[in-house]
């Protein structure tokens, strides 16, 4: 339902208002730019240096300048047109930039609909270039939640990567890389699809319980930017945070400016249109932002059942690299039996098999077929057999878009496929998986040379699908799909039916598309887990590399899990930070190189084994939970879930955190004890319990049945689960 819109203007002064019961906003007429945003419930001005406001910006490059910039802020004043909830502005061409004038149209829609303020933008290619970025919903001149010292306490979070980035932005503008050379200030640009997870951002204040969602939300793969930057600049190396301080910028306006970034390269002729970009207020933090954007996408496209396949409920695998990419042979298909035999004699159900491939583990890609040095199709596919008469489930590592470039393959035919900028040169050269050698492992001989080819490519999905299915018809249970790239742009000019910040990621989810219904066809329980942390590939696998971190995919996905390395003798605080994130372990004995007959991990293994045990008891509420408070990180404190003194509670190497079954409300608690001596947390109680019953499991210990509040002692490096009783 929409809320009654008042839109008035106010001539003294030129200026547009735009109000519901939630906010007014005030539009400059001049120039179209937003010069106010005020949240009317919690009395908060978010703008309050309004000479940092502008409308828009294209870039359209030219010959002779590439960075021929157009600004809202050069042009005549826009057309303004009321509707029933807002305002279109609209500047008819010709535009005016420093180089001259072009036929460009531009139209910005904002919106206010009940909770939510809406900015799209629309621009009619009318000149003879490629439009190449649009610059729209700005907001600019931010200095905090309002005005004082205490509004600066506000935070931004970023979905970035299977982690994020948190900042008190407002205070410290956080790092930018060093000198910046080419923009005047500090400036920060998260992109999406790439190492943002999901295309939003959360300002919050912790202090006033209050924040905004801020996204840009469209159903094609679009690359899309958050833009952040300080003007007029940062004081590097300040203690207490790098903002200028008061009094220091003059007449200088001084503030942040966040901004939404497409980057179309719409043709001649041809009219952009953005994606929505979504402003939303609201009580509490982040969390609350991520609620927004879990429904704005699930009512537009599947999510994987949670615990739904057998790769997310195996919390523990075996990876061995059979073969090193400079021929380092370390098992041959002939030793898969003993091989898999050891890890299922330490608990372990899913091996993954990596090094099988022609040239090794990162090496010779895309010949996914055995290398002959370490045996036939026929000995591999009896050495799945053997997995599966243990019992145990079988993936293959394997990728999507990595090609080695001196195959002959390559120089023949996968050369016409690569990922290629605007110059036709390939966008990623990589060298640096060398690993059998000192001399690779050191960057002294530069390894094996890779591109990304894209999928989007008919032929290239062919080849990886024919192959993978192949693997799958031996007995395969499911793939890791490493590598999952999510370069930005593709300029081949081979992909006429798509646009260069839509192609690669097209391809990506057509690949994924088309392996899941060829492979499922032979193996209805096929499965992938993937490297990478994009939320468009949440429909098909919920389990991914790597982690442990604070991952706020999973805050918007609960059943999504990462994968945590364990790869020395001595690991065992990686196990249990991963089990302190509900993340899975991928076991990689002596850097992935050997079985779990590795001498000198057996004591690391025995613990694995009985902490593998107790999750696999307690799956549905320590690992496929929901986290709902914790100790550290971006969780720290958000629901003030557990009660906890003592030794504990005062020991900084002593973290926990609480899950919830999101399906009964069965609530567990881990506690780890990341200390070498052993630690006593008392009171342990769980508020709103809704029962005073718990069961404490820890490894090497028989189950202790109890009622809240508990103390319990926690051995040095081990983590204790505390289960509410049914």
């Amino acid at each position: 339902m929409v809320c009654s819109i008042q839109i008035f203007f106010i001539c003294t002064g030129g200026i547009m208002t735009i109000g519901n019961e939630h906010y007014l906003l005030e539009i400059r007429e001049t120039d179209g730019a937003i010069a106010r945003l005020y949240d009317r419930k919690g009395n908060i001005e978010f703008i309050t240096e309004p000479k940092l406001a502008e409308s828009f910006r294209l870039l359209l490059p030219i010959p002779d300048l590439e960075a021929n910039y157009i600004s809202g802020a050069n042009q005549e004043k826009p057309e303004i047109r009321k509707s029933e909830t807002g305002a279109v502005l609209h500047w008819r061409g010709p535009l005016t930039g420093k180089q001259g004038s072009y036929e460009l149209d531009v139209a910005l829609t904002i919106d206010c609909a009940d909770e939510e303020i809406r900015f799209s933008c629309s621009v009619k290619n009318g000149s003879r270039y490629p439009l190449a970025e649009v610059w729209f919903a700005w907001l600019g001149g931010m200095t905090g939640f309002g005005r004082g010292a205490a509004a600066k306490d506000a935070e931004i979070l970023v979905p970035f990567a299977n982690s994020a980035w948190n900042q008190r932005i407002f205070k410290d503008f956080g790092n930018t890389r060093g000198q910046l050379l080419g923009c005047s200030g500090g400036e920060h640009g998260f992109c999406y699809p790439g190492m943002m997870s999901m295309p939003w951002v959360s300002f919050f204040s912790r202090k006033q319980n209050r924040g905004f969602y801020f996204a840009a939300l469209e159903e094609p793969p679009r690359v899309k930017m958050i833009r952040l930057a300080l003007e007029p600049g940062v004081g590097t190396g300040r203690p207490a945070g790098n903002w200028p301080r008061k009094g220091e910028t003059g007449n200088f306006p001084s503030g942040l400016i966040a901004n939404w970034v497409q980057f179309p390269y719409t043709r001649p002729g041809s009219t952009f249109t953005s994606a929505t970009v979504v402003l939303r207020v609201h009580e509490g933090g982040w969390r609350k932002s991520a609620e927004f954007y879990r429904k704005w996408f699930t009512e537009r496209y599947p999510v994987i059942k949670p615990g739904s396949t057998w790769i997310r409920r195996e919390t523990a695998t075996v990876h061995t690299m059979f073969m090193l990419p400079e021929d380092n042979i370390n098992l041959f298909f002939k030793d898969i039996p003993h091989w898999a035999k050891e890890a299922k004699g330490r608990g372990i159900n899913h091996v993954m098999i990596a090094g099988w491939n022609i040239g090794g583990h990162d090496r010779g890609y895309p010949y996914y077929e055995p290398d002959r040095r370490l045996g036939t199709w026929e000995q591999l596919q009896s050495g799945i057999r053997a997995i599966h008469d243990l019992g145990m489930k079988v993936s293959f590592f394997v990728n999507c878009q990595p090609v080695d470039m001196t195959t002959r393959w390559y120089k023949d035919e996968l050369h016409k496929y690569v990922i290629r900028d605007p110059h036709g040169q390939p966008y990623f050269i990589c060298n640096y998986w060398g690993m059998g050698t000192l001399s690779a492992r050191t960057r002294f001989f530069t390894g094996t040379p890779f591109v990304e080819v894209n999928p989007k490519h008919p032929a290239v999905r062919h080849l990886l699908t024919r192959q993978f299915m192949k693997l799958v018809e031996i007995g395969a249970d499911g793939l890791h799909i490493d590598k999952f790239f999510n370069t930005p742009m593709d300029f081949n000019p081979l992909l006429t039916e798509s646009s260069p910040d839509r192609a690669n990621h097209e391809g990506m989810l057509e690949f994924v598309e088309e392996l899941f219904s060829a492979c499922r066809r032979i193996n209805p329980d096929f499965c992938i887990s993937y490297e990478g942390g994009w939320d468009r590939l949440m429909p098909y696998s919920e389990t991914s590399w790597w982690g442990p971190a604070d991952c706020v995919l999973k805050e918007v996905f609960p059943n999504r899990t990462l994968t945590g390395g364990v790869e020395q003798p001595y690991d065992y605080n990686k196990v249990n930070l991963a089990v302190l994130n509900g993340d899975n372990l991928l076991i990689g004995p002596a850097n992935y190189t050997r079985g779990m007959d590795y001498p000198p991990m057996q004591n690391l293994f025995s613990y694995i084994k009985e902490v593998t045990r107790i999750r696999r008891q307690f799956f549905d509420v320590v690992c496929l939970g929901r986290r709902i408070d914790s100790s550290y990180g971006l969780f720290r404190g958000d629901t003030k879930m557990l009660r906890i003194e003592g030794k504990f509670a005062e020991n900084p190497n002593c973290r926990w955190s609480v899950f919830e079954d999101t399906q009964t409300g069965r609530r567990g608690i881990i506690l780890a004890n990341l200390d070498w001596r052993p630690v006593k947390a008392e009171e342990v109680l769980l508020e709103g319990q809704r029962t005073k019953k718990y069961l404490v499991c820890q490894p090497f210990e028989k189950p202790v049945p109890g009622k809240f509040p508990l103390s319990i002692s926690v051995p040095g490096e081990t983590v204790a689960f505390v289960i509410e009783a049914l």
